[in-house]
Parts: C-alpha cells; structure tokens; sequence
C-alpha cells in the first residue's frame, strides 16, 4: 500500500540543489526525488528547475537521504515542497495526471 496521497510519475529533469547540480528523477504535487552527489548541509533546501524556457525556485526541505550503489558516490534525496510559485503549480497541472477526486460521504 502507497502511503503517500498524491501520485507520482517518473520525470527527468536537470536541477540544482543549494546551487549543486542534481537529476529529479520523479515528481509529485507535494515533493521530489533526487539524485545527487552533493548531501545538503542541513534539511532546509532551495531548488532551481530550468525546464523549457521557464525556471521554478523552489524552498523545500529533505525528508530522507540514501545513498546508491554505483560507481559513483551517489545520492537519492527526497523533498517537500514548502514553498512554490502559482506558476510552478500551474506547469505541475499540465504534467501530472489528473486524480480522481475522492468522494465524501456524510
């Protein structure tokens, strides 16, 4: 069972983490997953994603860390979003899937 309430998708795309270059590697209305060599200093994070012609600065703050195993000393990040533009959320509705809206029953 998924506990997370909004759905993800596998998307690639360059960032950067506190100014470290890093790959999302899936995104949500809530977070991302990153893969990184760069560990943050600490939880609170700022993200830049360029994609097309639009750039998104993000504030965030990482809810996990885990390294992988590969050749190189790599990094899997997980981040909340806290803090984004009206714009952001708008390139987020074009991206993900719509979710059935759950019903309430009184």
């Amino acid at each position: 069972m998924d506990k997370r309430k909004d759905r993800r998708i596998k998307k690639r795309l360059m960032a950067k983490i506190n100014d470290h270059s890093s790959i999302l590697v899936d995104i949500s209305r809530n977070g991302f997953k990153f893969s990184t060599a760069a560990i943050p200093k600490n939880r609170n994070v700022n993200i830049t994603l360029q994609v097309n012609n639009q750039t998104f600065n993000l504030k965030g703050y990482t809810r996990w860390i885990s390294q992988k195993v590969t050749t190189q000393q790599l990094y899997e990040i997980g981040v909340t979003i806290e803090e984004a533009s009206q714009e952001y959320y708008q390139f987020l509705d074009q991206l993900l899937p719509q979710q059935p809206k759950t019903r309430v029953e009184s």
